[in-house]
């Protein structure tokens, strides 16, 4: 743990504090100083709000369509038994053949789906190189190679719900509608309450399907703070600056990390 976590953690602290430019290149303590320009760079709030926005709409993309999914899967039939096995197929696809997929399915020459809408009057351009839509169609990408793992998680935990609990509340006169909120909502709340902390901390942190995608572009509309940390990193050859962003990232997620713990764990009877 200390190797794995510890070290590099304080290494990139450590880094944060000095003026390297190269990675692991001469370097001197210049204190809050790189912090300041970075606090100054409109590129880095810019690319924050992104990544806020990009937290919540993944959140909210991935959570309806998990949740149709689970919901479809409980059903009873052969189709069902048989999606069990391959609804995760988006998920164990590597995130470069993501990329290559959906940049051939959306592509505005021979994309099949461009040349399907297209067949019916519907121009959905480029979506990839429309700064106007790029950051949402990315999104969408991502929460495709994404519900499955949630949707499972779901399916398991609905499986945990007692089944005379649901007959009493059909006996009771509760529709489809309220025995969900008042039965199995309840039931289903610590796992959707793990699922949603973790899953949020690996959304904000998706860097591999953006860069694969569009690369931050086109004009910075999908540079969110991962894309902005390693174009710093990398591009700007900036290592303390980038660092000094991954610090700040890291105390901004844990302190939406502490009151989505306050306010959405939970209660215990």
């Amino acid at each position: 743990m200390a190797v794995v976590i510890v070290f590099p953690v304080v290494n990139a602290v450590v880094t944060s504090f000095q003026d390297q430019r190269v990675i692991g290149s001469p370097s001197d303590f210049v204190g809050f100083d790189t912090y300041a320009k970075i606090l100054g760079d409109n590129a880095f709030w810019e690319a924050l709000g992104r990544s806020g926005i990009w937290l919540v709409a993944n959140m909210a993309v991935q959570t309806v369509l998990a949740f149709a999914t689970a919901l479809l899967l409980q059903r009873r039939g052969w189709w069902s038994r048989t999606a069990r096995t391959w609804i995760v197929l988006p998920w164990v696809i590597p995130t470069v053949a993501v990329a290559v997929i959906w940049q051939w399915l959306l592509n505005s020459n021979y994309g099949i789906v461009h040349q399907l809408l297209g067949g019916i009057g519907i121009d959905i351009g480029s979506p990839f190189g429309d700064s106007a839509v790029a950051f949402f169609a990315v999104i969408l990408v991502n929460s495709w190679h994404w519900f499955p793992l949630s949707a499972v998680v779901i399916y398991g935990a609905l499986s945990t719900v007692p089944g005379e609990v649901l007959e009493a509340a059909k006996v009771d006169g509760a529709g489809a509608w309220r025995t969900f909120w008042a039965v199995t909502f309840p039931i289903l709340a610590p796992v959707l309450f793990a699922l949603g902390l973790v899953g949020s901390l690996w959304s904000f942190n998706v860097l591999d399907t953006i860069y694969l995608i569009t690369g931050g572009g086109p004009v910075d509309s999908t540079t969110t703070m991962p894309v902005y940390v390693y174009d710093t990193a990398f591009s700007a050859f900036r290592s303390s600056q980038a660092a000094a962003a991954s610090v700040l990232t890291v105390i901004v997620l844990a302190a939406a990390a502490l009151l989505f713990v306050r306010f959405a764990r939970p209660k215990e009877d």
